[in-house]
């Protein structure tokens, strides 16, 4: 990628007459744009805003820059070089496209170039999964050392930057000791940070998102372990290949929850117990936030990656039009567990009655006390519903058969023409993951 040519050269983008039309591309601002689309021949399109606009990168170094869909370009717009010409635009940064910016892209371009986005996606992908495959963790770990500090349970009090940061991420979770309303779960599958790039995207400002708050910790967290730590610092990655005392590579592999993946299974994730002990050091107690925090941040992305379409060449009938996985935190008393939920949408089919409304499955897992692990899946069709629990406890099963015929009558009082629950003993059927998930494409 040439991207350090091309900001140094600071290659001049002419933007086509029609962006003056807007009012708020004048000359002297500084806007940024994320990229949508680039075709060989220099034209491109972007967002600016919430504004779409064409874009010609001119000169050989910007013919050369191999810009993909969702860098972000920082562009400091000139007057025209001559009266009642093109505004122009001096290229002042650019960042590269990340897996998720550039699925991102793919929400705001037209629907006949949503696969090739999606293809550069997942090309993107490639060389960042290896990495987030091995830091990612459960978001469990770092939410349990967040709440033991905001009770002051490890210091007695924190730099205030830090704790309003540790405040804004343990907000994200929903109370877990009262009734979860359908609103409450809409919002936090949105504030999942699922959707953070394409809201952007998308000229939108997110506020209350989980993948925002994650953000804002870590560069709490950073200046702390700048100021403190030893000019000769050893990083996360460093520490990990250090020798044991039995001459052995340090791992904690084994301790970190299973990645998430596209079509794999939902795995419960309890709460977890704090690992930061009363009195640490400030340093340690910032350096275990920030690996932790970096472990969530990567596993939020895996999810961004398995939310993105199938290449044409791998669908089939069998898979869902589209599909979105999320994690969300739900606080309860003994401990805030992780919720997976994963949203199926089939596309609508012809019957012989006419066209099928289309077919909607909402899958989740959940681990908490006394319940145990739980998983269930919501299928709706039209104002067809239908409910499947399975829980691992046969006591736990005793309870949820218990109550579905309180649920079944509270379906039908909801006008759904049908409300069959069903409970079972044990886990669901694992269906084989479909091949080539995280295949690393450029090795």
């Amino acid at each position: 990628m040439n991207i350090a040519q091309l900001v140094q050269s600071k290659t001049l983008v002419t933007l086509l007459q029609a962006l003056e039309a807007s009012g708020e591309l004048t000359a002297g601002r500084t806007v940024q744009a994320r990229l949508l689309s680039l075709e060989a021949d220099g034209t491109a399109m972007a967002m600016i805003g919430d504004t779409k606009v064409a874009l010609v990168l001119a000169g050989p170094q910007a013919r050369q820059a191999m810009l993909d869909p969702g860098a972000t370009l920082t562009l400091r717009l000139d007057a025209p070089a001559e009266s009642g010409g093109d505004l122009r635009a001096t290229l002042v940064e650019t960042r590269p496209a990340s897996a998720a910016s550039a699925a991102a892209a793919q929400a705001t371009v037209s629907p006949a170039s949503a696969e090739p986005t999606a293809a550069a996606a997942r090309a993107l992908a490639g060389p960042m999964l290896a990495s987030a495959l091995q830091q990612q963790d459960s978001l469990a770990p770092l939410l349990a050392n967040l709440r033991s500090l905001a009770r002051g349970e490890v210091v007695p009090t924190l730099p205030k930057d830090l704790l309003a940061a540790v405040n804004r991420v343990l907000a994200q979770a929903i109370p877990g000791e009262q009734p979860l309303t359908a609103r409450q779960l809409r919002e936090a599958f949105q504030n999942s940070g699922l959707f953070l790039e394409a809201q952007k995207a998308a000229g939108l400002q997110p506020q209350g998102d989980l993948k925002i708050g994650l953000q804002g910790l870590r560069e709490a967290l950073i200046p702390i372990i700048e100021a403190l730590a030893p000019a000769m610092k050893i990083g996360a990655q460093d520490r990990a290949a250090l020798p044991t005392a039995d001459g052995q590579p340090e791992t904690d592999q084994a301790s970190r929850a299973a990645p998430p993946r596209r079509d794999g299974p939902l795995l419960p994730q309890a709460p977890a117990e704090p690992t930061l002990s009363p009195g640490e050091k400030t340093l340690a107690i910032a350096e275990t936030l920030l690996d932790q925090t970096e472990s969530a941040l990567d596993r939020i992305r895996l999810t961004q990656y398995a939310s993105l379409p199938l290449e044409a060449a791998r669908q089939d009938a069998s898979q869902p039009a589209q599909r979105w996985l999320a994690e969300i935190p739900i606080a309860f008393q003994n401990g805030t567990t992780v919720l997976p939920m994963q949203v199926e949408r089939d596309a609508p089919r012809r019957t012989a009655q006419g066209v099928s409304p289309p077919l909607w499955r909402i899958r989740f897992a959940l681990d908490v006390e006394p319940i145990g692990p739980l998983q269930g899946i919501v299928t709706l069709q039209g104002r067809e519903v239908g409910v499947t629990f399975w829980a691992e406890r046969e006591e736990t099963s005793k309870i949820l058969r218990g109550a579905a015929p309180g649920l079944e009558n509270a379906l039908l009082a909801a006008d759904f023409a049908s409300g069959a629950v069903d409970v079972h003993t044990g886990q669901p059927r694992v269906v084989q993951p479909t091949a080539g998930q995280f295949l690393d494409r450029l090795s």
